[in-house]
């Protein structure tokens, strides 16, 4: 099949969450299957200069948006038999961040337009135009209405993938009916309405041919008030069509056996190296090294979708009646932030925190930490679990979305599970799992147990591209 992406972020080019690893290894799978894959993304200026600079321009093409001719570069890069075309326009992604722009509407509204103008010029064929998240989701819309992009509409089906409802890419109306020149009666007609405004992610729920999530669990619970976002009531109207694909880890990038990041190398087999990365956490975040003491973990965007107000009231207490250690690496809210500063003035025996994020220091964080902390309100799929996995960290976490698809909690009499978990909805506290983890680490025979068990969990990404697969060649054969 012929198959082209179209995201806002990918690894190794530009990233900011979670969505550009899922773009950075899910279309290197689906080519290993045979696969023709192209990923469209922007040419933003931050992108490291080593790839720009193997950049090739193939054209530069016009673009009809907000009244204008305005110019996309078209710019070409290869990399394990992917093919990544990057849109270049200085007005829109010469900028130092990649969303949090006044003009983010418009900016990506360009990109929508851009990647169909593109395919149309260059006569680029599709089977299927799989978008991701808000950034791309119009494209969908603009496919199946639009008269210029009708030739593409007749070939492909679309698949739109929600990586996380909470964001929705909503703008005043005047984004919409002036970036792409359309009348106004079709924001009108409600579709692309929500509340008066230009809802993106909406538009492409709606007019894409199939929906995925990146969890089954996450596909169930968005299709409730709790966790739908005030969008539950147009996802249950494509229930049908919504799908949930738990996502996958790059297992070549997260691999403790091949990862020059840690200080010792470690498999299943030789997991005893996994001590000699904990020494080395340690010392690198300034904590007493201490073999003995358990080292927990929290790597996290510090957002309230992360549970940081669990943290709040229960963290305090647990390093006060425990001999433990916890480390915090990222960034986000000033308040979060503030938080785990003074949780470290008044504890620096105990408590190391690192605000910012460097991707050579987590990875030796993972390989070095006992329990990884993962307090989530709600958690679409979750990678932080799975990464800790990989590298024998045992995951404390609340059940919710991908957390409650991919840990298990831990039974003592069978020696199965790979992990802790609280319950927000049934009143399970956050601290009492972390109890049972604190307690059971000083049982070395089933904290053994445990670490194999998540290690030889398989979570890479061909699975999920299977499913991918399948659900692509179902689309392309009913069209």
């Amino acid at each position: 099949m012929k198959i082209v992406m179209a995201a806002a972020e990918c690894v190794p080019f530009a990233k900011t969450g979670g969505l550009a690893d899922v773009i950075g290894a899910l279309p290197k799978e689906l080519a290993d299957f045979g696969h023709d894959v192209t990923v469209f993304m922007p040419k933003y200026a931050l992108i490291p200069e080593k790839f720009v600079q193997e950049f090739s321009l193939l054209e530069e093409i016009a673009v009809p948006f907000s009244g204008e001719q305005k110019i996309c570069g078209v710019y070409e890069y290869t990399n394990e038999n992917v093919r990544y075309l990057f849109l270049g326009n200085r007005e829109y992604y010469e900028r130092s961040e990649i969303y949090g722009q006044a003009d983010d509407g418009e900016r990506f509204g360009f990109f929508n337009a851009a990647v169909l103008t593109v395919m149309v010029q260059m006569e680029l064929e599709a089977d299927i135009i799989h978008v991701h998240d808000w950034h791309a989701a119009v494209i969908p819309f603009l496919l199946k209405t639009d008269s210029r992009f009708k030739p593409l509409g007749a070939a492909g089906k679309t698949v739109l993938t929600i990586h996380n409802l909470q964001f929705q890419g909503s703008f005043q109306k005047s984004v919409f009916t002036d970036g792409f020149g359309l009348e106004e009666t079709q924001f009108e007609a409600g579709a692309i309405e929500w509340n008066g405004r230009y809802n993106m992610l909406k538009t492409g729920i709606l007019y894409a041919d199939k929906v995925t999530t990146v969890s089954p669990s996450y596909r169930d619970e968005i299709m409730t008030s709790q966790y739908g976002e005030g969008l539950e009531q147009v996802l249950q109207k494509r229930e049908e069509d919504l799908v949930g694909i738990l996502n996958g880890l790059d297992t070549d990038f997260y691999n403790p056996a091949t990862d020059l990041a840690i200080e010792m190398e470690f498999d299943q087999s030789s997991i005893e190296g996994k001590a000699v990365n904990k020494r080395s956490a340690q010392s690198m975040m300034g904590l007493p090294v201490k073999g003995n003491v358990p080292l927990t973990l929290m790597v996290s965007r510090l957002a309230g979708q992360k549970g940081i107000d669990i943290l709040e009231d229960a963290l305090p207490k647990l390093l006060e009646s425990h001999d433990m250690q916890f480390v915090l690496l990222g960034s986000g809210e000033a308040k979060f932030e503030e938080f785990f500063r003074g949780l470290a003035r008044q504890h620096p025996e105990k408590v190391a925190v690192r605000i910012g994020f460097d991707e050579n220091l987590a990875h030796q964080l993972y390989a070095g930490a006992d329990i990884f902390l993962m307090p989530s309100h709600f958690e679409p799929c979750g990678l932080s679990q799975l990464i800790s996995m990989r590298y024998g960290t045992v995951p404390v976490a609340n059940k919710t979305g991908g957390l409650k698809d991919t840990i298990v909690e831990y039974d003592r009499r069978t020696k199965r599970g790979n992990g802790f978990l609280s319950d927000f909805a049934r009143n399970s506290p956050f601290a009492e799992a972390v109890e049972r983890a604190l307690t059971l680490y000083q049982e070395s025979e089933h904290w053994d147990t445990l670490k194999q068990n998540g290690m030889k969990a398989d979570y890479s990404w061909k699975q999920a591209a299977g499913i991918y697969a399948e659900l692509y060649q179902k689309l392309v054969k009913g069209r």
